[in-house]
């Protein structure tokens, strides 16, 4: 019997739709991967509440659009995204692979100086809790559909393979973060977690379970960080 995290086959669908599929499909990752330069030139302080709420009402609006182009236009099912309860594997794996990003990430920040002013982290502190909470819920969901569900299927759908659809949505997703962290070696920090949850979803080919977790990471960052981290001397 096949695995319930194999990819559900898309044939069908483009047999259905002829050659309408390709290009629905490249107006999606254009969609997935195009939205965060429009945004290009905001402060890109997570302090900033104004430009948190574009940047959640901006994300949400995006994956609206991507659920209409996959199961509208393209007809995919749930499941070809990865959408699908998560088994209790499924959730074992999720925190092996937190636990390892963050031993990935620590062992990097011990040989490397990571740059992360530019993110304002004590400037969260001031930031309403409500607005923290949007803020990573919406990264957890709207994100990972973006780059991991939505990005990496129809990328595999193009290319006939997933791993080089993961390493394509991979490098978008970092290069997202540009806007951010800049060229610095503070870019190792998004690099490495896209790296876990692009494995993690090619894995489990369980999205739900690549929202936990980059929810739980932004959590840790945003709400728990800015508590534990003591002022920077002027």
């Amino acid at each position: 019997m096949a695995s319930s995290r194999q990819r559900v086959p898309s044939v069908e669908n483009r047999r259905a739709n002829g050659g309408a599929w390709r290009i629905w499909s490249f107006v999606g990752l254009v969609v997935a991967f195009g939205w965060t330069f429009l945004l290009a030139g905001r402060s890109p302080s997570l302090a900033n509440v104004h430009n948190d709420l574009v940047t959640i009402a901006c994300e949400w609006i995006v994956v609206g659009l991507l659920a209409v182009i996959g199961f509208g236009f393209l007809k995919r099912d749930a499941g070809f995204f990865g959408l699908r309860v998560p088994s209790g594997r499924d959730i074992l794996a999720m925190f092996g692979v937190f636990v390892a990003t963050y031993i990935v990430v620590g062992i990097v920040m011990r040989f490397l100086p990571v740059r992360t002013s530019m993110l304002d982290i004590q400037g969260l502190a001031a930031v309403p809790v409500s607005v923290k909470l949007a803020l990573v819920l919406t990264a957890g969901i709207c994100e990972e559909f973006m780059f991991r569900g939505f990005a990496i299927e129809e990328l595999a759908d193009w290319t006939g393979s997933v791993w080089l659809g993961g390493f394509i949505a991979w490098l978008a997703f970092v290069l997202a973060h540009i806007d951010r962290y800049g060229l610095t070696s503070g870019l190792a920090i998004p690099a490495i977690a896209g790296a876990t949850l692009t494995l993690l979803y090619v894995w489990r080919r369980n999205l739900p379970a690549c929202m936990l977790m980059h929810s739980l990471i932004d959590a840790l960052s945003i709400f728990l960080l800015p508590v534990l981290m003591k002022p920077y001397p002027h």
